[in-house]
């Protein structure tokens, strides 16, 4: 089926895969299913691909003001200078790390892997912001993009 709204179209489509992804493990699936790998490669495309159409349109919402509607907490390093404070800055900096690869995978003691942790750097290479997202809490930021997206 072709694209009519291509980032509305591509938002929804991704959150057809991902819950595709999601029946496929809760009903032990005979294929191997990496859920996290499918969350990142969501972000990959949701972020990086209507990045030029879709990015100015993003909200100037505070985070703080999205975690009552569900959004999680960003656990953002004290370390590094810049803090992400609004939703579109948020989304700026979760594209960066994403499309430059600025980001690390973290397991838990079972070796599975149980988050992420980002960054972005500035044109000398200092990271400047830092942030742990566990897999809940990428999973909570891809479903309420998409749903933004879809709109």
């Amino acid at each position: 089926m072709e694209y009519i709204n291509v980032v509305k179209d591509f938002a929804e489509r991704t959150k057809q895969n991902l819950e595709n992804i999601r029946k496929a493990s809760k009903n032990g699936s005979q294929a191997q299913v990496c859920e996290v790998t499918q969350l990142i490669n969501s972000l990959l495309g949701l972020l990086v691909f209507p990045q030029q159409q879709y990015f100015e349109t993003i909200p100037k919402l505070r985070l703080s003001d999205l975690e009552a509607k569900g959004w999680p907490e960003i656990k953002q390093s004290p370390d590094f200078p810049e803090n992400v404070g609004t939703l579109d800055r948020l989304m700026r900096y979760l594209r960066n790390a994403v499309a430059h690869f600025n980001m690390k995978f973290l397991t838990n003691d079972n070796h599975q892997i149980s988050g992420v942790c980002v960054w972005n750097t500035n044109f000398n290479g200092q990271r400047t912001w830092m942030a742990e997202l566990s897999a809940g809490e990428l999973e909570k930021i891809t479903e309420h993009f998409i749903e933004m997206m879809a709109q």
